[in-house]
């Protein structure tokens, strides 16, 4: 953005043009928000199986954990998403909203629904989480209008201060591992924050960078 700076010199009025930097002209170091330069695939929801990052399709981002069996977050889980939610996304420019009254039909269904991993409900092999779109917006090419957060049991929703949350939540708002930014990271570079990957112990909080992006996007 450009702004007029008005400076009176000796006795004149003079009006100076100087760039003035906006947060949202701020820099990142690396862009990990799909897509990107290395990471593009057209978003569409065909299942677990495909993984797919995309974008959540609105600025106002509503979630509901699993109340029913199977899949269901125990009471202490529950509180621990909630936490980690108003710590770490809340303060970025999505909204947040619990929804109380979940939609998983029609063309504005509930954006994020967590789920607990039990055998009738299982995760891939080797993951502690996993996230995939279940109803993409067929008219844009990244955004998805519903997407499933599953995290393994017992306790995954608190360890590591809800840091498996944190990374699953990620990327169901766009963000991805370090392999799939531009320029590329390492997956367990520390600038990921809990987007990092391949490593055992996650942080627990999203970080400058991603923050970053996520405000830049929404």
């Amino acid at each position: 953005m450009r702004k007029s700076v008005r400076v009176a010199l000796s006795g004149f009025m003079v009006v100076a043009i100087v760039a003035v930097q906006t947060p949202a002209e701020a820099t990142h170091e690396v862009d990990s928000m799909v897509p990107t330069q290395t990471y593009r695939p057209f978003c569409y929801g065909t299942g677990m199986e495909d993984a797919m990052v995309c974008q959540t399709d609105n600025v106002n981002v509503y979630w509901y954990a699993d109340s029913g069996n199977p899949g269901e977050l125990e009471a202490n889980y529950r509180q621990s998403l909630q936490n980690m939610l108003s710590n770490q996304y809340a303060p970025t420019d999505l909204i947040m909203h619990y929804d109380s009254t979940p939609v998983f039909s029609g063309t504005a269904q509930t954006d994020i629904i967590y789920q607990e991993a039990e055998s009738a409900l299982p995760l891939p092999s080797g993951y502690r989480g996993w996230t995939w779109c279940n109803a993409d917006v067929g008219t844009e090419a990244y955004k998805c209008d519903q997407q499933f957060v599953r995290i393994a049991s017992p306790d995954g929703y608190r360890l590591f201060n809800g840091g498996i949350a944190c990374h699953e939540t990620g990327h169901a708002v766009g963000l991805l591992h370090g392999n799939d930014a531009y320029p590329t990271l390492d997956p367990a570079d520390g600038r990921l924050g809990c987007m990092m990957n391949g490593v055992y112990e996650l942080p627990y909080y999203l970080g400058s960078d991603q923050s970053h992006q996520i405000d830049l996007t929404y």
